[in-house]
């Protein structure tokens, strides 16, 4: 996986087969988690976010997601007060899970259909340790009007997976991240993690880390340019 850098028809990057594979499938598993987790009907061809039918659903109790990882994505929107908390899911998290919905599924489709094409076969980037067969590389090409939803789903992808793993503070990131990169992960016994599972999840974590801190990075470069009329 090589960063995202600027070029005429969006941000393009070079993955391969594996990378893309991995995340889209993972971005799915992050929507599916939403759509159940906040009440979206499932995917239909007049609705395909459902957003019409949960609107029409969220005129009663909103429901409060009871995973951990969907509550990072839809959090309270207040500690202390219960009341504050209820009111503001039941206005808002609607739209918000439907929004976050749209950008992973995007973020999906746009890695699906990423073509074969004529790239380096050995480009400087990440090897973070994601075991698989499959090596075609192809460039991923995110334009600029999807960037800013593709960079939020990418944030969305690492919230879950740093749930999953027991990732809490900016210590256990920064550990989980050395890990990985020098492929020498271990057991996590406290949480029943096994060195197999928190290396393809650690792998995960770091690689969408990589892409959205690029991608953004790319999407500055683009700002800066602008400003000065580069």
């Amino acid at each position: 996986m090589t960063p995202f850098r600027p070029g005429p028809d969006g941000y393009e990057a070079s993955w391969e087969e594996a990378e893309r594979h991995v995340l889209a499938g993972v971005a799915r598993e992050v929507a599916a988690l939403l759509r159940e987790q906040a009440g979206l009907p499932d995917t239909d061809a007049d609705d395909p976010l459902g957003a019409l039918a949960a609107t029409m659903q969220s005129t009663g109790t909103p429901r409060e997601p009871d995973d951990p990882a969907a509550r990072r994505l839809l959090p309270d929107a207040s500690r202390d007060d219960a009341s504050v908390s209820a009111e503001f899911r039941h206005l808002t998290q609607t739209d918000l899970a439907a929004a976050k919905v749209r950008g992973l599924e995007l973020f999906a489709d746009l890695l699906d259909g990423a073509a074969l094409d004529d790239v380096d076969p050995s480009p400087a980037g990440l090897d973070y340790g994601l075991d698989d067969e499959l090596d075609d590389r192809a460039v991923v090409l995110v334009t600029r009007q999807d960037a800013r939803d593709v960079a939020a789903a990418l944030t969305d992808v690492r919230l879950v997976v740093a749930q999953r793993l027991g990732l809490e503070t900016d210590d256990d990131v920064e550990t989980l991240h050395d890990e990985v990169l020098a492929d020498a992960v271990d057991d996590d016994a406290a949480r029943g993690l096994d060195a197999d599972v928190r290396r393809y999840w650690g792998g995960i974590f770091v690689a969408a880390g990589f892409a959205q801190e690029s991608l953004v990075g790319a999407m500055l470069d683009d700002h800066r340019a602008s400003r000065s009329g580069g």
